[in-house]
């Protein structure tokens, strides 16, 4: 399925003055589906470019069974699937263009779980709850560090003109209770049995841990800048 139209992407300058976190602050605030991949300081080879992207063409779910599609205004689409990894390659392209480490595809996230549709382990994770959510994205913006430019790429259709861009200032955000899916003792129950088994010889190194819940509201960006703040680097 290309949603790409042609292969290869055109990239001109976008005429906007403010940073790449400012801008995004601006934009973010008009879209249900955005993302920043910000480099603030590091090796030039590995912040030289931060990208942003926006109203994605298609969003793509994958559950252990199926992945849903829904493009635009359109109706969700259900393809039974027991492989959702390698059906969202079906909505990439390769491109030969090699100027820029990011001009377009699928950005989003892969649940820890996951790892279950590649190892024979037991099913824990709730059937009706995605694995990964992907936005299939075909244009952007890139602000290039090194030579403080601003861009703005696409493949068929230039958006650049109808980008929704509002000055709106951080809001509080706040944090109910945390709360542990084990308490202490059933927690330390577990490491004791597991230093057990290893001074049995049963096992010689095992990774415990466990689960942290807790509603978050307010203004996720506003947390995003206190940590970018705190630790700059090229991967944020």
């Amino acid at each position: 399925m290309n949603i790409f139209g042609k292969h290869e992407p055109t990239v001109k300058p976008l005429d906007l003055s403010e940073n790449q976190f400012e801008i995004y602050n601006k934009i973010s605030r008009n879209y249900s589906h955005s993302f920043l991949f910000e480099s603030l300081t590091g090796p030039e080879e590995l912040a030289e470019t931060s990208i942003m992207g926006f109203d994605p063409e298609i969003i793509v779910k994958g559950y252990s069974n199926k992945i849903t599609i829904q493009r635009k205004n359109s109706e969700i689409k259900i393809i039974e699937t027991n492989d959702p990894l390698s059906e969202l390659k079906n909505f990439i392209l390769s491109s030969t263009d090699q100027s820029y480490r990011y001009l377009g595809g699928a950005v989003g996230i892969i649940n820890y779980d996951t790892i279950r549709l590649l190892e024979k382990i037991p099913q824990s994770h709730d059937v009706d709850e995605p694995l990964m959510e992907f936005g299939i994205y075909n244009d952007g913006i890139l602000y290039d560090n090194k030579k403080k430019q601003l861009l703005y790429f696409y493949y068929d259709k230039d958006r650049s003109n109808e980008l929704k861009i509002t000055d709106e200032k951080f809001t509080d955000f706040k944090l109910s209770e945390i709360s542990p899916n084990l308490n202490q003792e059933e927690y330390s129950n577990i490491v004791n049995n597991a230093k057990q088994y290893i001074h049995d010889g049963d096992i010689f190194q095992v990774v415990l841990s466990r689960r942290f819940s807790f509603n978050a509201k307010g203004d996720f960006l506003k947390v995003y800048k206190i940590l970018r703040d705190i630790n700059p680097s090229p991967y944020l």
